[in-house]
């Protein structure tokens, strides 16, 4: 249903010849779908656009009001009972004429099936929130989430920003995790982590640590700060490249020792990529060295300025090795090792079959322990899934979001039974919960099989 030569994703015409080639069809009518990005209006047309791909879509009226009744909680029959007495249409033609459309964003991984619908949920306040307080950044690091570089001009105020901490407060969230962008290049940014700590959050700084001096370094440590700070290399240029900024990785070692001098405790955060795998071991030994008190590694996700980058992606039994290697270091009198994903695998398998229980929740803690505030104030799981249509506490309280926004309780109400292929059958998913259901989405398919794993990919 896309009309390759207008651009227009309608639900009047279809041009077969012009269309995708699309996947095996549609589930039926009782399946219940959701498209939750943003559809905008231009003139007389609607806009929306593929966060993956950056692709622009225009919508005819027809295909505008059949996504934005594709909300996670009707199911496709009664969408197109209620789209047939709207457009005095019999529901066979409205069938018709919207499954092209449907199908064509099923495949693009932009509308999401479920059997059942989304429930609203009743949650504690958030654990920690990840604030992004600025999408400008003074380096361009291949992998960036957020592709900072320059400043927005619709960032939270020094006012709004107080004012959502005030909220925090009053909504007892226990810690805030100041990002960016990079987070210490805005001007207040002490006056906005001093005011937090006045009002007892507890504060992460997750810096690139270029920034740090020593006046820093003791403000941060006035403030009961603890930093976590990017290191991707024991080898200068390795950093330097993925970083794309000569003398970055000399800054951030300078910044590590200074805030390890002043007491700050410090994670050392090793974006995992093809670039420097080989290397992880000796950046363990590097930070051990510098005195940093955990290590961490992140799994490369191939969004934002690393969206289609799938090249610096490291294969699943690569990284089985390379999980291997820093379990063994858990014991050891180095940095204590952060969780990892699937580490669950190396336990001892049960000796029996396990029968999974599928209303067991699957993901992260993404929307029920934790959530991400953009520098733009939108609230959402993750920062993999900026573009979607959600909340933003210039408008609503982040309570009333955390309650009522219908993206979050649409992450809380997944279950085991959405998941699909390998993980659906795997003892392991009561444990691992399918994890990270981001690097899912940039392969067009939240629900599938999870790309990370290697049990999965072995098989």
């Amino acid at each position: 249903m896309i009309e390759k030569q207008s651009g227009t994703l309608t639900a009047d015409a279809y041009n077969i010849d012009a269309g995708m080639a699309f996947g095996s069809g549609l589930p039926d009518r009782s399946a219940v779908p959701y498209f939750p990005f943003r559809i905008r209006k231009e003139d007389d047309i609607w806009i929306t656009e593929d966060p993956l791909s950056s692709e622009i879509q225009e919508l005819n009226e027809a295909a505008y009001w059949l996504l934005k009744m594709c909300d996670g909680y009707r199911t496709l029959d009664e969408i197109t009972a209620q789209l047939s007495t709207s457009f005095h249409s019999d529901r066979d033609t409205v069938m018709e004429k919207s499954k092209p459309v449907l199908d064509e964003l099923t495949y693009r991984g932009l509308l999401w099936w479920r059997n059942e619908r989304m429930n609203y949920w009743k949650v504690p306040a958030p654990a920690g929130v990840l604030w992004d307080l600025t999408s400008k950044c003074n380096l361009r690091c291949r992998h960036c989430v957020v592709s900072a570089g320059e400043e927005c001009s619709d960032e939270l105020s020094f006012d709004d920003c107080c004012r959502l901490i005030d909220e925090f407060a009053d909504f007892e969230v226990g810690q805030l995790i100041l990002s960016g962008g990079e987070p210490m290049i805005r001007k207040d940014f002490f006056d906005i982590a001093e005011y937090a700590a006045s009002k007892n959050i507890m504060i992460q700084v997750a810096t690139n640590g270029t920034l740090i001096d020593e006046d820093a370094a003791e403000k941060l440590a006035n403030i009961g700060a603890r930093a976590q700070v990017s290191l991707d290399s024991s080898v200068p240029e390795i950093h330097d490249d993925f970083r794309q900024s000569s003398g970055s990785w000399e800054k951030t070692v300078k910044g590590i020792k200074l805030l390890v001098k002043a007491g700050v405790p410090v994670t050392l955060a090793a974006a995992v990529t093809t670039m420097n795998i080989d290397n992880i071991p000796e950046t363990y030994e590097l930070g051990k060295e510098l005195g940093v008190q955990t290590f961490r590694i992140l799994p490369f996700v191939p969004s934002g300025r690393g969206t289609g980058a799938f090249d610096l992606e490291v294969k699943p039994a690569r990284m089985r090795k390379l999980t291997e290697f820093l379990l063994s270091k858990r014991e050891s009198d180095g940095p204590e090792i952060a969780p990892m994903e699937f580490e669950c695998t190396f336990r001892p398998i049960p000796e029996h079959e396990i029968e999974i229980d599928t209303d067991i929740r699957i993901g992260c803690d993404g929307a029920i322990g934790y959530c991400t505030v953009t520098s733009r104030g939108d609230v959402l799981p993750c920062n993999y899934f900026e573009g979607a249509d959600v909340e933003n506490v210039k408008d609503r309280s982040f309570r009333w979001i955390w309650d009522n926004s219908r993206f979050l309780n649409y992450f809380r109400s997944l279950k085991a039974s959405d998941m699909k292929g390998e993980c659906s059958r795997c003892q392991w998913l009561p444990v691992c919960r399918g994890s990270c259901i981001a690097a899912n989405f940039t392969r067009r398919d939240i629900f599938q099989a999870n790309c990370h794993c290697w049990l999965v990919n072995d098989k």
